[in-house]
């Protein structure tokens, strides 16, 4: 009996240190930090301005008479994909050598002016213009945690929400009395489904050469904020903005 319950101490015991030095061999935490620039497009598909004088509604927001009423320039807004400046910041807690729980914020931000001249009658319209795009989103990630592996490759499916905010300003030189400010806000549902690949560079360190992901933000209808101005309300119909960004920083475990 002796001997018996000494041979189990012995099992459990190596058992104990077989198990300790199995989840030793891989980080348990990836803390990620970088660049990203996304290419966006805008949540609007549609627009209506009421004023006294009646409603004025805009539902394809792409054609050519839209951009002869609204003008050629300020049309991009609504029909181009456009790039963003901004950051990703993400935290995953690895609860294997290849699967983890992860954590991630987005902010991307892009101010720009929009300039058309309308002959006849010779009016210039200006537009300053500025976004902001929040992604607060959590999922599983999929990536060779090891110590010692020198190429990552991951992938990612996070789901959560997002928060936009845009502010402009019209400002006609000949009809000041059109001028107009609002403020568009919206929180929407999200998604972030991508991937990349990390290269060690040190014991803790990481270097993410790049990180590629589809974004879609899932938006919907909504009264805009007015500022100033002769329109009240300003409502937007909304629609899924197929964003896309691409990133690189450091990942520190």
């Amino acid at each position: 009996m002796r001997k018996l319950c000494l041979l189990t101490l012995f099992i459990l015991a190596s058992a104990s240190v077989g198990l300790a030095q199995g989840s030793d061999d891989y980080h348990k935490w990836d803390v990620y930090g970088g660049y990203s620039l996304g290419r966006f497009k805008t949540n609007v598909n549609g627009a209506s301005f009421t004023s006294s004088s009646g409603t004025e509604t805009f539902s394809n927001l792409c054609s050519s008479a839209t951009a002869d009423m609204i003008g050629a320039n300020f049309q991009k807004f609504f029909c181009t994909r456009r790039n963003f400046n901004g950051f990703d910041a993400a935290v995953a807690y690895n609860v294997s050598k290849y699967v983890g729980i992860k954590a991630d914020l987005t902010g991307h931000f892009k101010s720009q002016t929009f300039v058309d001249k309308f002959t006849p009658p010779g009016v210039t319209q200006t537009i300053p213009n500025r976004e902001r795009l929040w992604n607060f989103l959590g999922g599983v990630q999929v990536k060779d945690n090891r110590r010692d592996a020198r190429v990552k490759p991951f992938g990612h499916a996070l789901a959560g929400f997002a928060r936009y905010t845009n502010r402009q300003q019209q400002t006609l030189d000949l009809f000041p009395q059109f001028n107009f400010t609002i403020e568009d806000r919206i929180t929407s549902f999200a998604m972030k489904v991508g991937g990349g690949l990390d290269v060690r560079a040190g014991k803790r360190i990481d270097i993410r050469l790049i990180e590629v992901d589809y974004n879609p933000v899932f938006a919907g209808d909504r009264t805009a904020k007015s500022i100033a101005g002769p329109f009240n309300p300003v409502k937007f119909t909304g629609r899924t903005a197929h964003n896309f960004t691409v990133g690189v920083g450091i990942v520190i475990h």
